[in-house]
């Protein structure tokens, strides 16, 4: 775990190239700088109906979808399409035009998915077109990732447009509740100053479960003053991290990792930074994180227990045997990793 903080001159803001992703290019969670973006005038859905009010802000609330599959979690009953028109040619924007929007997704799950299948319920992701002078529709990219997982901001560099691109187009089945979009001019900023603050302690807890609060639209919300000790959740049998201090296993990206399940957490502390804030400059802070989540889905593999534990590199299972014996590796879960839960 990193936290690392971004000073930017005046004038100058950030995203990050990050999204779910499903194919090239795939995001890197470099940072992306701009002065210059553009947010559309209009955004028509597939009806033809003008959603510009609804993905003008980032708040909370999303362009409208009318054709959600009742039948399977995620799905669409056929294409969505969400056109975004802008009142000036995005090439014309400094270094790389980039799409960064904002939204959630609806999550299938393996079950689902399979059960789609059967079905021929096909679950697609967005992909993008543009709109050149010509008015003639191009493809950019095929399906290219999606917001995962809670409200979040995702960016897409954008290959060479069209001239005089003034639209784009995305197209999916699959259940995304697009909050915000815009498009931005990503450019060097050289004068921008990274710096990683220290890591000054991890711990895994006890926390309880933020109490879940229904909103519209299926945008997930979870109410961490307001906890509770019990949930419709069980621990996979396995290892998990003893509660308290463990610092070492996350002080490095070496596959030693701090493991924690339902109504658990991992609290982490940084160092605060060294230098004052410069008049006129700006700071954000980004979470950097290697690790692993794992579901109890029916149709996951090992579903019922950690075992085994995943790395950074394919291995086979035999291999992630030897790898476990190793000295380090083997020495930190030895010594954190010692809380046994048996799936109750």
């Amino acid at each position: 775990a990193r936290l690392v903080q971004y000073e930017l001159p005046p004038g100058w803001s950030m995203t990050i190239d990050e999204r779910m992703g499903i194919a090239e290019p795939l995001p890197t969670g470099e940072p992306r700088f701009y002065r210059e973006s553009i947010a559309p005038v209009r955004a028509l859905d597939g009806d033809g109906h003008d959603v510009v009010a609804a993905i003008a802000t980032v708040d909370g609330v999303a362009a409208p979808l009318h054709n959600v599959d009742s039948r399977f979690i995620g799905y669409l009953r056929g294409p969505h399409t969400i056109t975004l028109e802008f009142n000036r040619a995005l090439d014309t924007l400094p270094g790389t035009p980039t799409l960064v929007a904002q939204g959630w997704v609806e999550y299938p799950y393996c079950q689902t998915n399979f059960a789609a299948w059967q079905a021929g319920a096909v679950l697609v992701a967005p992909d993008l077109e543009a709109r050149g002078a010509d008015g003639q529709w191009r493809r950019l990219h095929g399906p290219w990732g999606y917001p995962a997982g809670m409200p979040r901001e995702i960016s897409l560099m954008l290959p060479p447009l069209p001239n005089g691109t003034d639209a784009i187009r995305l197209t999916s089945t699959q259940e995304i509740y697009w909050d915000a979009f815009r498009v931005v001019g990503a450019e060097p900023c050289p004068d921008a100053v990274r710096t990683e603050l220290p890591l000054a302690g991890a711990e895994v807890a006890d926390g309880g479960f933020a109490l879940r609060v229904p909103q519209p639209q299926k945008r997930p919300l979870y109410e961490y003053a307001r906890r509770v000790p019990l949930w419709d959740t069980r621990h996979q049998s396995g290892f998990y991290t003893a509660f308290g201090r463990c610092t070492p296993l996350i002080a490095a990206t070496d596959d030693a990792v701090a493991i924690f399940g339902p109504g658990e957490e991992l609290r982490l502390s940084f160092g605060a930074a060294r230098t004052p804030q410069r008049q006129g400059w700006s700071r954000r802070f980004v979470l950097e994180l290697d690790g692993w989540c794992k579901d109890m889905d029916l149709f996951t593999r090992d579903g019922e227990q950690l075992a085994p534990l995943p790395s950074r590199e394919p291995l086979t299972d035999d291999a992630l045997e030897v790898r476990d014996r190793l000295h380090q590796l083997h020495q930190l879960h030895q010594e954190f990793n010692t809380r046994y839960r048996d799936g109750r």
